[in-house]
């Protein structure tokens, strides 16, 4: 109910003008006047009270409705889990009753028929429970309005399910089974949402958190079996989809079980541990670990064990599911009877208050003067935001309500003031620091000074989050970032006075020796040690900046020539080198690394921090291909270096879209049938007015950029298509497989796993007739490239380790190196050292222990050729056995043997 807007204003005002002038009123006036003025406050109670009515009417109706949604969600999430143990054992028992569909999913036939008599019946029986199991869940769900029609469908659907499984398609059965469970999840988290939605209390929203987590957890934790057993029985690229589907599947059911257990309620945490960490849930946590860090073939048998004790598991996670579902249901439908009991307190209340309003107006019978009428409009003043003088005068209750609001207005100032100094932001102000008088006052006060301190913690945190976005976190020196916006503020500053900014480029030489050997948290000790040293050997106004890994610059302003810088750059060795005792674990070890530094100075006028910052680097480079401890200055030879890289990198990706690059190929021969098995994939550019350019020619100026990139996966599809088109010839060539080179930088994005499979794709090759090599710098530089390699060899495209022998791996690392063949490099082969001849049978052993294929590089003599057959090599490739030679020469007859 809501009262009129219009037309209660006209009695106020002839009662505010009877008030005012006294000589005119008359009793019948007065009368009506107090009976209007007690008609407004019941009849606003009144309409209060419809409101209250028609509002606790309301959330009863909203808890209602989230309590079905609720039990239609609690109800859905039982069939969904249903369902997903179904999967396994009626798959199962398919393949156990028709063998030969075992192909189909990737099973052999023979493991079928030789499974054991105990587990035939266990997996009968277990198709059966569930079975029945889902259809008391469906029939549970049809009996909610809700769920009905959810229910109806889902059951037409499994029961299509079924019936497919017998005879047909199971690849096309075990995708069903999983868009029902994926669709039935789907409905009960749109339900849960729903419930949250319609406002319940904080239990109830809690309960219905505790609800989503613990349901999704479930709902996770049913798909888990069923993918895993996808992917460990099927081949191929279907395998491979599984297994990432399994994955991401056991990922997110952790990420959701710790969710559960450190954002669910205390006795939830407690249930979901109880129920996932007994012998049932060890019993299906242990293989599925397994099984996402390597891929593997399982067992029949294995299969059903898992199957039994991930139903067990499932059925005390649904235990808690149902519990935590009752809960909430509890707490939806507890707000139905608080707001009927609130309805009959309010509807209580506001009659006693009726009543006492009509009880008060019959005992008033006193006029009200000049100074009530004169406070109520300063009252009104007020209200509107006047903050006015009040006058005390007249009854003693007046001059009391006079003080009392004069004391409020003093405060409304104070407060008024208060407000005014933080927008100010004169946050110390005297003014801020006064509480106002009063219980009031203090709680206002409060609220300003926490407004205060939350304003002065932002500026604090501010400049917090501002430092660490432009400073390193280990030696909290500048950023990479920071360090070019101060070079180019440097820049903008001498330019503006015909000065010259000098830039150190400081590159430490042999820290990667003291990561290995001590550790990473040595190599940060000694970082910050370096930095600080470096930071002392500067002047005021100098500043030096950590680029990233073992790389530094340092800033210098009003530079007059170079010969300053080059001391500068020498002081910075010298306290570089100088050995830093390390600290903890390390106590007493004391290490030493060295530093080469290369020098730019920006020339009058200024230049870009880009471009000076490219030259320090190019001088440094220099420092360091001049034996390391150097310090070099950028000039003109530098500067026509990088002009020549840059010409040459233009031109090289220009040659890679015009069709320039070809590859040739160097066969790798079989040492035990003397025949050509596979050949290497070598790049040449044929140059425009340059020829045939070899690798060394281009190929470092492509590692420096992404061209590298694309010139690798130009190889691929290239090599692939080579590969196709030897197949198609039908001659001594068609069935090898190629090896391409690829990059650090190649490896190191994820779109290298892509460019394989397309070039594969594109040419319609198996991918074991690629193989992939890299050296064994890349495997220590790249964090990333141990992974990728591994999910390589999961596609089937093998993996070499080139130039093995000439990096930091050992032979007790080959066991855990995601390859298939090591490459000795040439310099062993070559060499007359009786030692290097004995490592060369050692690395062979050491390769075959670990049933690792060896390819022996550069062979040039015949005593060469004879060394590594007595060695019992694998194969070998070189210019005795064969040059690189173009697609077409090599596609000549007697390609064979040597050439």
């Amino acid at each position: 109910m809501t009262l009129p807007s219009a037309r209660p204003r006209r009695p106020l005002r002839r009662l505010r003008w009877a008030l005012a002038n006294p000589l005119h009123r008359r009793a019948g006036t007065l009368r009506r006047s107090l009976i209007a003025l007690v008609l407004v406050p019941v009849l606003g109670l009144v309409g209060l009270m419809a409101y209250a009515v028609d509002e606790q009417a309301r959330r009863a109706q909203t808890a209602e409705t989230a309590a079905d949604d609720v039990a239609a969600a609690v109800a859905l999430d039982a069939v969904r889990a249903a369902v997903a143990r179904e999967v396994v054992p009626v798959l199962g028992q398919a393949v156990l009753d028709d063998p030969r569909t075992a192909a189909s999913v990737g099973v052999d036939e023979r493991a079928v028929t030789s499974l054991s008599s105990l587990a035939r019946p266990t997996l009968a029986g277990q198709a059966l429970t569930v079975r029945g199991d889902t259809d008391d869940a469906l029939r549970e769900a049809r009996q909610d309005e809700a769920s009905r029609a959810l229910a109806v469908s889902t059951a037409a659907t499994v029961a299509q399910l079924r019936a497919g499984a017998r005879g047909g398609d199971l690849d096309a059965v075990f995708a069903g089974y999983q868009r029902v469970t994926v669709d039935l999840a789907h409905r009960v988290s749109t339900l849960l949402q729903a419930a949250r939605a319609q406002g319940l209390d904080e239990q109830g929203t809690r309960a219905l958190a505790d609800l989503q987590l613990v349901s999704r957890a479930s709902a996770l934790a049913g798909v888990e079996v069923p993918l895993y057993f996808a992917a460990t029985a099927g081949d191929g690229a279907d395998r491979a989809a599984n297994r990432e589907a399994f994955l991401q599947a056991w990922g997110g059911y952790r990420a959701a079980s710790a969710d559960v257990l450190t954002q669910g309620s205390p006795r939830l945490a407690a249930d979901w541990r109880t129920a996932t960490t007994g012998p049932e849930a060890r019993a299906v946590d242990q293989p599925l670990d397994e099984g996402a860090r390597q891929v593997g073939d399982a067992t029949l048998e294995s299969f059903v064990e898992l199957a039994a004790a991930n139903t067990a598991r499932d059925t005390a996670v649904r235990a808690v599911v149902e519990r935590t579902g009752d809960e909430a249901r509890k707490f939806a439908v507890g707000p139905v009877d608080r707001a009927q009991a609130t309805l009959w307190l309010l509807v209580g209340a506001c009659s006693v208050i009726v009543l006492g309003t009509l009880g008060a107006a019959l005992l008033l019978r006193r006029w009200i003067a000049l100074p009530l009428s004169r406070l109520a409009e300063q009252a009104r003043a007020v209200s509107d935001g006047e903050l006015v003088d009040v006058e005390e005068g007249g009854p003693v209750e007046v001059r009391t309500v006079a003080r009392g609001l004069a004391v409020a207005v003093a405060n409304l100032r104070r407060v008024r003031d208060q407000a005014q100094a933080v927008a100010d932001g004169a946050l110390d102000a005297d003014v801020v620091t006064r509480p106002v008088h009063g219980p009031l006052g203090e709680v206002v006060h409060a609220s300003v000074r926490q407004m205060v301190n939350a304003l002065q913690e932002r500026e604090r945190l501010q400049a917090v989050l501002a430092h660490q976005a432009s400073h390193d976190a280990l030696t909290e020196l500048p950023n990479r970032a920071q360090a070019s916006e101060l070079i180019d503020a440097s820049l903008h500053r001498m330019a503006r006075h015909d000065g010259r900014v000098g830039l150190l480029f400081v590159d430490l030489d042999h820290f990667k020796a003291v990561n290995d050997t001590h550790g990473h948290a040595a190599g940060d000790e000694l970082l910050r040690v370096v930095s600080a040293r470096m930071a002392g050997c500067l002047r005021g106004g100098d500043v030096v900046a950590r680029l990233g890994g073992d790389e530094f610059v340092v800033v210098v302003e009003q530079v007059e020539d170079e010969g300053g810088l080059v001391d500068l750059g020498t002081r910075l060795i010298d306290a570089v080198c100088a050995p830093v005792e390390l600290s903890g674990r390390h106590t007493g070890v004391r290490v030493r690394v060295g530093a080469s530094v290369g020098v730019a100075i920006s020339p009058v006028g200024g230049c870009s921090a880009e471009r000076l910052l490219r030259e320090a680097d190019a001088a440094a480079y220099r420092a360091k291909a001049a034996g390391r401890g150097t310090v070099e200055v950028f000039d003109d030879a530098l500067r026509r270096d990088i002009a020549h890289r840059t010409d040459l990198e233009h031109a090289l990706r220009a040659g890679l879209d015009d069709g320039e690059l070809v590859l040739h190929y160097q066969p790798v021969m079989d040492l035990r049938t003397d025949s050509v098995r596979s050949v290497e994939a070598l790049v040449r550019w044929d140059r425009p007015g340059a020829g045939l350019l070899g690798p060394d020619a281009f190929i470092p100026v492509a590692e420096a950029s992404d061209l590298v990139c694309d010139l690798g996966r130009w190889a691929l599809t290239t090599a692939a298509a080579q590969l196709a088109a030897w197949d198609a010839e039908g001659g001594d060539l068609a069935g090898i497989t190629a090896a391409v080179n690829v990059s650090g930088r190649h490896l190191a994005q994820p779109r290298l796993l892509g460019d394989v499979a397309v070039a594969c794709a594109g040419a319609g090759i198996a991918p074991d007739r690629l193989t992939i090599e890299v050296t064994e710098t890349v495997l220590v530089d790249e964090p990333t490239a141990r992974e990728h390699l591994r999910a390589l060899r999961a596609l089937g495209v093998r993996v070499a380790l080139d130039d093995f022998g000439t990096g930091y791996t050992s032979i007790g690392q080959l066991s855990r190196l995601p390859v298939d063949t090591l490459k000795i490099d040439r310099s062993f082969v070559a060499s007359r050292d009786r030692a290097h001849a004995d490592l060369v049978r050692l690395v062979i052993g050491a390769a075959h222990s670990f049933s690792l294929g060896v390819v022996a590089e550069g062979v040039e003599e015949d005593d060469q050729l004879l060394a590594l057959r007595d060695a019992h090599c694998d194969a070998a490739q070189g210019y005795l056995l064969g040059r690189p030679r173009s697609a077409a020469e090599l596609s000549a007859p007697a390609t064979a043997g040597r050439g």
